[in-house]
């Protein structure tokens, strides 16, 4: 089911971490402490944009947050880079350079006149299917000989790799650990996740609504695109032994998901036969579908990817 959504990751991390109060449990539980302690948390705020390469989109997102020091002098970005790829990368040093000088540009852009940078404090957030096995230091890509020459930048980052976790050790609030297990649970389905999802599901299920989000839609259709049939049907029966009410959402969930997957699939037919200078009357015929229907059809695409 992965393959009917765009980045199936992104829209769910970005649900979690939009939430303000959900992103400082996560980042209060991973920054080195005298860096938390030297942060105002209630001045934190998430700031629109990516900086990452065009062509990495479908394996990495990112988030920067703006944060006030506590001394109330200038405030502090802090950068998080999702690393999707189920295998560590040397070269993710190398890109989150990049990316954190994009940041100092864009700074320059709005404060041509300022007289510091602003301090960036980058943290890579994995969980692939190995741990993650290279340095967090920038000057260790270079020859061991040279390291300590002039101009080789020294620059780390923190890394959270999560990818040895059982799924008990997941931290945080309540959506944060649910964000967690199953992120866990799409690189690692033989471990036992189900019953614990379940369990916070039906927490989470029996509190109002925050900003506007149905979580609880946003966990079942991440776990519809990222896990396999068998993966659903265990799902599905923990779910009707420890709360049927959410059971149903999920099932609603699926079918909803194959109406899309139906409609989409019409579409890029048809749009296959326009590409061969087919006419109207043959697709209508053929699919059914006449060419104000499909402008419809197109636009219910459209809003899915959304």
């Amino acid at each position: 089911m992965a393959e009917e959504i765009h980045h199936p990751h992104n829209l769910m991390v970005r649900a979690v971490l939009s939430d303000l109060a959900e992103a400082t449990s996560f980042l209060q539980q991973h920054l080195p402490q005298e860096v938390s302690q030297a942060l105002n948390w209630s001045t934190l705020r998430l700031l629109e944009g990516s900086f990452v390469d065009e062509d990495l989109r479908a394996s990495e997102a990112d988030f920067l947050y703006q944060i006030e020091h506590v001394s109330g002098e200038d405030s502090v970005w802090l950068y998080v880079l999702l690393e999707h790829q189920s295998t560590p990368d040397r070269w993710m040093r190398f890109r989150l350079l990049k990316y954190c000088c994009r940041i100092w540009d864009m700074s320059f852009r709005e404060y041509p006149d300022q007289r510091e940078l602003r301090a960036i404090v980058p943290l890579v957030f994995y969980q692939g299917e190995r741990s993650w096995s290279y340095s967090s230091e920038f000057a260790d890509l270079f020859a061991a000989s040279v390291r300590e020459w002039p101009g080789v930048p020294h620059f780390s980052h923190g890394l959270i790799d999560q990818s040895g976790i059982e799924p008990g050790e997941a931290q945080g609030d309540l959506k944060v650990r649910l964000m967690q297990l199953l992120l866990l649970a799409a690189y690692h389905p033989e471990r036992s996740w189900g019953d614990l999802v379940v369990e916070l599901l039906d927490t989470l299920s029996s509190l109002p609504p925050s900003g506007g989000v149905n979580y609880v839609r946003v966990f079942l259709l991440y776990l519809l695109h990222t896990q396999d049939r068998e993966g659903i049907e265990s799902f599905q029966d923990a779910l009707r032994r420890r709360a049927p009410h959410v059971g149903g959402d999920l099932m609603t969930y699926a079918q909803e998901l194959e109406e899309r997957g139906k409609i989409k699939n019409q579409v890029a037919v048809i749009e296959g036969l326009l590409q061969e200078s087919i006419g109207w009357d043959v697709i209508e015929r053929v699919t059914g579908v006449n060419e104000a229907q499909f402008q419809v059809l197109k636009q219910q695409v459209e809003s899915m990817n959304e």
